[in-house]
């Protein structure tokens, strides 16, 4: 593991036209007092020109290039003058060329007193841009792996200790709101995941686009060690302090002040906080804390918060975040994680200078804080089995084999999920629903779900398990496969696996470049009625006939049609295809249903999906404002074809769920 050295600069002012700067580091100490050389109109006009091209989607710059560069030099020469702090910032640099200290790096810790508002301006500097030519005189020392520049707030609360038990959770936030454009939630999500499939012990969950009160909900019963928000932020420019955007009910966006994310985070903070949205790390500081977003959650108590400076690319803030967590994955620290994402950055999107956006902010005595600390020892560490009692070591890969139609007669294989099953041990948890399923006796639906539901059943029994990963698959109705997604909810992520009829196994498709067939939407409004009547045709066509069959015209107030152009079995190759397919039916019922009167005749599910979207579906539906949703159970045999229904949120709260329709 590389360990991190620590230079300390401290600013105070000293009149009207100077202000002091203080090091102090491992070799010893130093201050000098400097000409205030960079004024805030330059600052202000630097900042516009960078954020104006970035805006403008270009990859090279010469102009802004050679700008920064310059400005990288100035600010080292009007921080560092000649004399005793530059021969003592100098000296401890010296350390990363040693060859003594090969794994050496150095955090550069810049401190900002809050009481201080004439240097306010200091704190909103692009200090990532910092060049010494003396030791990189070729490049900006931010794009050196070896040194890492931070923020570092002195702030009142005393930091959370820095370690924690696994396993570690990591909440994944998609914010949005009408108006407020697109950003590349899915595969910015996917690039996370990937990462965090790695690692041993690792907990994720997802929220799609939240309101203030569902946010403040997961923040209390997933209470993540790692939350990242995707989404917009901005800066007030009259009152300097920073936002970000959430929706209310109706879907149209609310503006959330720095103090105000700070405080949906009281009574439950997270060591580290990702913050993907433009100018989350703008904004003044004053005595009652800093008015940028990144600075409100470290006074708050975060360890440690990434933001960003200015607007950023889909492409770079991407780039960045697939590599920031494969090398948390490794086992890295934030630091060094945050270094190479920049240098992502910079290989991606060529010869940009949007790597200078990411900001770093740690709270005094919390730095260094590794994510993988306490659950991932160095990958060339082996250390003996530890000695378990008998049924559920930590670190199990529990496969959920779920039978109600039809046995199993395989189950998955390492082959067939290798990050899944990578150093774990395995075992089965079997729940056999097929005894009288099969034979479709639908008078025994009720009972299968109340066998879900036991608090002493397979199903719950193995989610109350701390420690272990968990692989859903099997061949269930689609009602119980949603149920058992519902029960499930966001709080326990679980892994799915389809089964492949070809080869008759539950894999997936090894090609991870296969494109992913768009599953679309038609909606069709009626003037009457008062239910939401949802039809997925992914496996095969849901014929409207059929459903109007079970729930007439007369009751539907929206029609909504999920479909593939080309609906067919085994159409679902890969988990983050089904996971695509489920959040696009979550975020399109919070669209169009959610919070809306009109629709209290509840939301009727008819869909032809694989047994592994219907899991995640169910799963997405259970974190909704939604009204009561009904899966209805197809079976060509049966008349009507839906001959029955299972109201999911009646069935989790032990009441009467299923409706037999028909004679």
């Amino acid at each position: 593991m590389n360990s991190y050295r620590e230079v300390h600069l401290r600013f105070t002012q000293n009149g009207q036209d100077s202000y002091r700067v203080a090091l102090s580091s491992h070799v010893g100490s130093a201050s000098a007092v400097t000409p205030l050389l960079l004024t805030v109109s330059r600052l202000k006009e630097l900042r516009h020109q960078i954020q104006a091209a970035l805006l403008q989607s270009k990859s090279h710059d010469a102009a802004i290039d050679g700008e920064l560069a310059r400005l990288g030099e100035e600010l080292y020469e009007a921080i560092f003058p000649e004399g005793r702090v530059r021969d003592a910032l100098t000296k401890s640099l010296s350390v990363l060329f040693s060859p003594e200290e090969k794994q050496q790096r150095l955090r550069i810790c810049l401190h900002f007193d809050l009481d201080d508002t004439e240097l306010a301006w200091l704190a909103e500097f692009p200090w990532d841009v910092l060049r010494i030519p003396q030791v990189f005189p070729a490049r900006h020392a931010a794009l050196d792996p070896r040194l890492s520049i931070v923020r570092w707030l002195d702030v009142t609360q005393p930091p959370r200790p820095p370690t924690f038990a696994p396993p570690l959770r990591v909440l994944l936030v998609r914010a949005g709101a009408r108006g407020c454009g697109g950003l590349q939630y899915q595969a910015e999500q996917d690039s996370i995941t990937e990462a965090l499939s790695s690692i041993s012990g690792v907990q994720w969950d997802s929220l799609d686009l939240p309101t203030d009160l569902e946010l403040r909900r997961r923040l209390r019963a997933f209470q993540p060690h790692v939350l990242h928000f995707m989404g917009h932020g901005k800066v007030d420019e009259d009152t300097g302090i920073g936002w970000v955007y959430l929706r209310d009910e109706e879907g149209k966006p609310v503006l959330l002040r720095a103090q105000d994310v700070a405080e949906r985070f009281s009574g439950f903070t997270p060591q580290l906080v990702v913050l993907n949205a433009c100018q989350s790390a703008g904004g003044t500081l004053s005595v009652n804390g800093h008015g940028s977003v990144a600075g409100a959650l470290v006074s708050q108590g975060v360890a440690a918060v990434i933001a960003m400076q200015f607007a950023i690319s889909d492409r770079a803030a991407m780039a960045f975040t697939a590599e920031f967590y494969t090398r948390l994955a490794e086992g890295a620290s934030i630091d060094d994680a945050v270094a190479e994402g920049r240098l992502a950055m910079r290989s991606t999107v060529r010869d940009s200078f949007e790597w200078c956006t990411p900001a770093l902010y740690m709270r005094a005595e919390a730095a260094g804080v590794l994510i993988q600390r306490g659950i991932q020892e160095p990958a060339d560490r082996v250390e003996p089995a530890p000695v378990v009692s008998e049924g559920a070591p930590a670190g199990d890969l529990v496969l959920l084999c779920h039978e109600a139609y039809a046995k199993t007669h395989s189950a998955p294989e390492a082959e067939d999920a290798p990050a899944l099953f990578a150093r774990r041990r395995t075992r089965k948890v079997l729940i056999n629903q097929t005894e009288h399923l099969k034979n479709r006796e639908w008078a025994y639906v009720e009972p299968a779900v109340n066998a879900l539901v036991d608090p002493e059943g397979g199903l719950k029994r193995a989610l109350s398990e701390q420690g272990t990963t968990l692989l859903y698959y099997g061949f269930p109705l689609i009602p119980l496969a949603a149920l058992a997604g519902h029960i499930v909810t966001t709080t326990r992520p679980v892994h799915v696996i389809e089964h492949d009829r070809e080869s008759g196994r539950f894999t997936w498709s090894k090609a991870a470049d296969e494109a992913i067939p768009e599953l679309k939407l038609e909606q069709r409004p009626h003037s009457t009625g008062s239910a939401v009547r949802v039809r997925i045709s992914i496996s095969s066509e849901v014929e409207l006939e059929d459903c109007q069959e079970a729930l007439p015209d007369d009751q539907v107030r929206l029609d909504l049609h999920f479909r593939l152009d080309e609906p067919g079995r085994g159409v679902v190759r890969q988990e983050k295809q089904a996971l695509e397919y489920a959040r696009k039916l979550r975020a399109s019922f919070d669209r169009f249903i959610a919070g809306k009167r009109a629709f209290d005749g509840g939301v009727h599910i008819f869909a032809a999906v694989p047994v592994s979207v219907a899991f995640l579906l169910g799963r997405e539906l259970a974190s909704t404002g939604l009204p009561p949703c009904f899966v209805y159970n197809f079976a060509s045999g049966d008349s009507p074809r839906y001959r029955w229904r299972l109201c999911l949120q009646a069935a989790v709260e032990g009441r009467p769920s299923v409706d037999i329709l028909g004679k």
